[in-house]
């Protein structure tokens, strides 16, 4: 067996794990904790792991330092999870690391109008902090930065989608997946910020279709990513995608809360 396909079957294992923790935790079954543990031990090992491998990489703020702090931050919420000292010293440094890196993501591609959505979610995260640590914030900017990321996302994978349809179909339908995807995750969002016991639908319930539609959207970019022509002739739509693949991914962990 391959590397590369032990690497992606291990991916697929912490997934399953970290699906099965929410599911169980909402459920309020028995072990959901340990699954939660054990799976957010395994996606720290998983980004350690891409550091060790591309430690020789030129690209040293993509392959080092964002998957560094993406440790820092997973470890934050372990440590939050089981109360341990020094939480949120964890969580101050991951949280204002990953929105200085959005920042410099969205400084790379300042001529697309793409780049609104990361600095759309650095603005989320930043305060994002502030609740977890039960800091004074300023009305609606959280919410507000956060649905309007949500918002623009279909709607601009969308209209990027259209623009490729006739020179680059394939891309294009992938776009075009993902943007229906993105949208079915901003309706759920808005129903569980906004309406959570309305509609007849239990919380829980929208809190694992929430879990579902990021790790399948992880797993559909992911693939996308793969595709070597898009990161060689459409260097800001993958650097977008990378963008996107690690914004689902903090807020599928941040669920373990």
């Amino acid at each position: 067996m391959s590397l590369a396909i032990l690497r992606n079957l291990s991916h697929l294992f912490v997934g399953a794990t970290l699906l099965f923790g929410l599911l169980f935790k909402f459920m309020h079954w028995p072990y959901a904790g340990e699954l939660e543990i054990a799976s957010l031990c395994g996606i720290a090992i998983l980004l350690f792991e891409y550091v060790i491998r591309n430690r020789k990489s030129k690209l040293f703020s993509r392959n080092i330092i964002y998957p560094l702090l993406g440790v820092v931050y997973v470890l934050s919420i372990l440590f939050k999870m089981m109360h341990f000292p020094g939480a949120n010293n964890l969580l101050i440094v991951s949280f204002i690391g990953m929105s200085f890196a959005l920042l410099e993501i969205a400084f790379r591609i300042r001529k697309s109008i793409l780049a609104i959505l990361p600095l759309l979610f650095s603005i989320t995260l930043f305060f994002v902090l502030f609740r977890l640590l039960h800091w004074p914030e300023p009305p609606y900017v959280l919410y507000g930065s956060y649905f309007l990321f949500l918002i623009l996302v279909p709607v601009l994978l969308f209209f990027r989608g259209s623009k490729l349809k006739n020179n680059e179909p394939n891309i294009s339908r992938r776009f075009m997946g993902l943007s229906v995807l993105s949208f079915i995750l901003c309706v759920v969002e808005y129903k569980l910020k906004m309406y959570p016991e309305g509609f007849g639908m239990e919380k829980y319930m929208h809190f694992i279709l929430a879990a579902l539609i990021l790790l399948g959207l992880i797993l559909y970019i992911r693939q996308i990513l793969q595709i070597q022509q898009l990161k060689i002739n459409f260097q800001n739509e993958h650097k977008l995608l990378q963008c996107l693949e690690g914004a689902y991914l903090i807020l599928l962990v941040l669920l373990t809360l």
